[in-house]
């Protein structure tokens, strides 16, 4: 009995893995919480695990996924270690994703939003699948274009979707789809470098693989300005509180990154530094935006 306990643990920390601002750190919906005109705590739980159930299937479904590559590339977990139990995860993650589904139809006041969930949703089961559909065509991960798309198609809908819980689709919940679009794809030029190698073993044409770590970093820079600026316009032409403008101020740690990346030919140690000021910039900066939109309630 102690080493099923065991396990499912395991499982459950897998399924934080890589832990984000939506799993198993709740700032995404947070963030959307304070800049909807809900001020519904039940309904902000609600969201919460809307996002935390849909993160660890999205999670699992990737990890079963890639075992084998796992493998190769030296990774420790509890499916490296027990590749049996592929199909178990492989279940779980399907009710995962069904009960989030699940939540949505229950919870959403705008069923426009059940479509960009199932688009999301379908994105990101293609994105990582190669037991069903990945049998016969090559899955969204694989390559770096389809691997882009996929995230261009995720990121804004998972958003719409979230915001649906709160109240109905409007002109700000686009905004908002849009300034989060532009947060993840920032992380998205930057997630497989640690996997450029196991990437490349496996045959592989990520990101990671294709491109030059330095063009990767930089392409990133390029997608936090845009987050930045899609701020700036946002609150400039009143589709968020003007308070939002707030979360642009950790931006000066971003000059100082680009500047570092600009000096730069390639990546080197020296880069480390502005890398992590890049990122405490970008989350620190959500932050603000949440905190900046939920002072007028305190």
């Amino acid at each position: 009995m102690t080493r099923y306990f065991k396990i499912l643990f395991e499982i459950f920390k897998l399924s934080m893995t890589p832990p984000s601002i939506i799993y198993p750190i709740p700032l995404f919906a947070v963030v959307l919480y304070s800049l909807s005109n809900c001020r519904n705590p039940i309904l902000l739980l609600i969201a919460i695990a809307f996002t935390f159930i849909s993160q660890a299937g999205m999670n699992l479904w990737n990890h079963v996924n890639d075992v084998e590559e796992d493998i190769i590339a030296g990774k420790v977990n509890v499916l490296t270690k027990n590749p049996e139990l592929k199909p178990f995860v492989a279940v779980l993650s399907f009710l995962l994703y069904s009960t989030a589904f699940l939540i949505l139809i229950l919870f959403s006041k705008d069923k426009r939003a059940l479509i960009a969930c199932i688009l999301v949703f379908a994105a990101t089961w293609l994105y990582s699948d190669r037991i069903l559909i990945g049998r016969f065509f090559r899955r969204l991960k694989d390559h770096y274009l389809t691997e882009v798309v996929t995230y261009v198609i995720a990121a804004p809908t998972f958003t719409l979707a979230t915001w649906s819980i709160y109240e109905e689709l409007c002109l700000k919940a686009f905004a908002v789809a849009i300034i989060m679009s532009f947060f993840a794809l920032s992380g998205t030029f930057l997630k497989d470098l640690k996997d450029a190698s196991g990437d490349e073993k496996a045959g592989l044409k990520t990101l990671a693989v294709v491109f030059s770590p330095l063009s990767l970093l930089l392409t990133s820079v390029l997608m936090l300005w845009l987050y930045y600026t899609s701020i700036i316009l946002s609150t400039l032409l009143e589709i968020i509180p003007l308070n939002s403008a707030l979360a642009v101020l950790p931006s000066i740690l971003l000059v100082y990154s680009t500047y570092a990346f600009l000096s730069e030919r390639e990546v080197s140690f020296k880069v480390l530094k502005p890398i992590k000021l890049m990122i405490f910039s970008s989350v620190s900066s959500l932050a603000f935006l949440a905190i900046a939109n939920l002072l007028p309630l305190l």
